[in-house]
């Protein structure tokens, strides 16, 4: 069957698709090893900084030979700018939360930015949210709260780091969303990188630690590399297809982080952070449905 005139091709969907489980996989990778540097001694803002770094050494490296000036080129700046801060205070929350909670448990929180999108898209994008999606979002925050179980014994307050990542996260992607068409997706990924780098120079030579091992630096370069490959493979996605295309394939962090978590860090979510994982996820799936068929109705033209 034909995809309707006007839709995406095919091939466009596809590209979209395998880069957001591509951008999952690193991401996953990415926070496995700044847990890994975090808890071996290195101050987090270190972290962060080596991150935006060495992910701008590595785009100038692949994208400044065929882009050219074109690489810093940029149509909006200030909404780019504000674009890079969030993604920075994104990271940074994580970062901070993940050293003390299981990499699957904070990956299940953040599972929730897709649900946060949802909620604010009426206001922020001009998007229309029916009742059954905001069914969806409820349903999807109740699963939050499973995960977070605030008012427990044994909460941990440093989910909470997490929970305000995950709001950054989610106007991270409003702004992709909004602006990410009009921007070439090498050039947005590498200034989100230059505001990363100037947003956390200022705090590092407060909290500077010599790396102690030849492992230790390979894993600063390698954590760069991965960030810098995970945005930019995002970045596409979100200007491939549409969201309700993309989102979903945002729960593949999961089995990634679950995965790392047990193979680095021997560590296995309780229940009740699968059953809250599987909440958030059976929302987020409803919502991608329902967006998917929203879209597909705007593209067949009435008689």
């Amino acid at each position: 069957m034909n995809p309707p005139a006007g839709g995406p091709p095919t091939d466009r969907i596809l590209r979209a698709i395998l880069s957001t489980i591509l951008a999952m996989m690193c991401f996953s990778v990415l926070n496995a090893t700044s847990k890994t540097l975090s808890t071996s001694g290195y101050p987090v803002i270190e972290v962060i900084w080596a991150r935006y770094v060495f992910a701008f050494l590595f785009m100038l490296a692949m994208f400044l030979p065929g882009s050219g000036r074109k690489l810093f080129s940029i149509r909006r700046l200030d909404t780019q700018i504000v674009r890079g801060l969030l993604l920075f205070f994104s990271s940074y929350l994580f970062f901070h939360g993940v050293v003390y909670l299981p990499l699957a448990t904070a990956a299940a929180i953040s599972l929730a930015s897709p649900i946060i999108v949802t909620a604010l898209s009426a206001r922020l994008l001009g998007e229309p949210v029916g009742p059954r999606r905001w069914a969806a979002v409820v349903v999807g925050f109740i699963g939050a709260l499973i995960v977070v179980r605030p008012g427990q014994a044994d909460f941990d307050w440093h989910v909470l780091l997490i929970v305000a990542s995950t709001i950054c996260s989610a106007f991270y992607q409003l702004f992709s969303r909004r602006y990410g068409q009009s921007e070439r997706p090498d050039a947005s990924a590498t200034l989100a990188t230059i505001v990363g780098t100037v947003a956390a120079t200022p705090f590092v030579p407060f909290e500077w630690v010599m790396p102690t091992s030849t492992w230790h630096v390979i894993l600063f370069v390698g954590m760069g590399i991965l960030a810098g490959t995970g945005h930019y493979f995002l970045t596409i996605a979100y200007s491939q297809a549409p969201a309700a295309v993309v989102s979903p394939f945002n729960y593949t962090q999961l089995i990634g982080s679950a995965a790392m978590g047990l193979i680095v860090f021997h560590e296995f979510p309780d229940l009740w952070t699968w059953v809250g994982a599987a909440v958030i996820i059976a929302s987020g799936l409803y919502i991608g449905y329902r967006e998917r068929v929203r879209y597909r109705a705007k593209l067949i033209p009435r008689s």
